[in-house]
């Protein structure tokens, strides 16, 4: 069984649904989803938690692949709350969900090993090769992120895609030690330098569990991450896998096409 984790409110659940589509789709291994959720409306209209109803629909889905595929909703508003009562970045540009992530490590409910993804990725080989890294030794495994490691430092990682040894995080504390760094230090990218900064044993993973530039022959996993572009003036470029339109006209990718269909299908259908 491979053990999956994605948080979020009910505005990421488009993607969810591809990432889950790709990974269902390319998977053979029983798939064990946790959805980490919370309810911030009280701070944000914006930021409602995943409903049962969207749990059951991304359940639903994965089961036609794979009848032992399996969705559980979790909801940590009183952990987040508790946590989190300060928090520095809490008001940034990212929103408060973030840090969800980083309170994996005191929701009773998740394993000793979990594999946390962002919800903007598409799966394009068995996820069972990341899963199985060996991770006896290392408290988490992330890749190196594709700006930062030229802009901030040659060895700074992205947290898009963490393999979690909970057991071992559970033990050094590490987490929340993040946490607290969270809380008393501004950051641009807040869970992710705190990732960086307060574990001590992190495995590097290769570029192709978590490919931010370009999809290419042995890509796992594509995360459609915030890209740099120098033509025809210097800009940023940041296209999710759900905003389709723009993955064909400004990416020029059509990879993904049968998971799109199924997306579209899914989509039209929660509408009636």
């Amino acid at each position: 069984m491979i053990n999956l984790m994605f948080c979020g409110n009910d505005r990421v659940f488009d993607g969810m649904l591809i990432a889950l589509l790709s990974i269902a789709k390319n998977t053979e291994e029983d798939l064990n989803v946790f959805i980490i959720t919370m309810d911030l409306t009280e701070q944000d209209e914006n930021f409602r938690p995943i409903k049962e109803e969207h749990r059951k629909i991304l359940e639903d889905k994965i089961k036609a692949k794979n009848k032992k595929n399996k969705v559980t909703l979790i909801d940590a508003t009183e952990i987040y709350k508790k946590d989190f009562k300060t928090n520095t970045n809490n008001k940034t540009h990212y929103t408060p969900y973030i840090f969800l992530r980083l309170l994996s490590d005191v929701i009773p409910e998740l394993p000793d090993k979990v594999l946390y993804l962002d919800t903007d990725i598409v799966c394009y080989k068995d996820i069972k090769e990341i899963y199985n890294t060996d991770m006896k030794n290392y408290e988490i495994a992330m890749a190196l992120d594709y700006l930062g490691r030229t802009w901030i430092a040659p060895d700074y990682k992205n947290s898009g895609v963490v393999l979690i040894n909970l057991e071992k995080v559970r033990k050094t504390g590490c987490f929340t030690k993040a946490r607290n760094m969270c809380k008393i230090r501004k950051m641009a990218l807040p869970d992710q330098t705190a990732l960086n900064k307060c574990c001590s044993k992190i495995l590097t993973l290769p570029d192709k569990y978590n490919e931010q530039k370009k999809r290419k022959e042995d890509t796992v996993i594509r995360h459609f991450s915030m890209t740099f572009r120098y033509l025809p003036i210097p800009r940023t470029v940041n296209i999710k896998p759900w905003q389709i339109e723009k993955i064909h006209n400004v990416y020029k990718i059509f990879d993904y096409e049968d998971i799109i269909e199924e997306y579209e299908k899914t989509k039209q259908k929660m509408k009636k």
